[in-house]
């Protein structure tokens, strides 16, 4: 299936080992499918995503999944735009899957 739009998320943790604390950033992509959205292994179907929105907080920012399992953030570091809008153009032209 082909990807409609695609962001890139962030996941940053921190590591312990003998005699450092490191902090660890790590990188997946959110990528928009014609029937859904794929999360590294989580996949939400078009008809449980209600809504998709973002927040920005100094250098980085949060794209919000509102789902029927609850809402879902993602850290990222770039205005996911073209992200949500594929998303909203999706969902105004496909009525009957949400």
């Amino acid at each position: 299936m082909k990807i409609l739009a695609s962001h890139r998320c962030f996941e940053v943790r921190q590591e312990i080992g003998w005699v450092e604390k490191r902090t660890v950033e790590s990188s997946f992509d959110i990528n928009l499918f014609e029937d859904g959205i794929a999360v590294k292994a989580d996949k939400y179907p078009l008809e449980s995503v209600w809504d998709v929105s973002y927040r920005k907080k100094g250098n980085f920012g949060f794209l919000y999944l509102h789902t029927s399992r609850g809402v879902r953030s993602y850290l990222i570091k770039e205005a996911p735009d073209d992200f949500i809008n594929a998303y909203k153009k999706l969902k105004s032209d496909n009525p009957d899957l949400f």
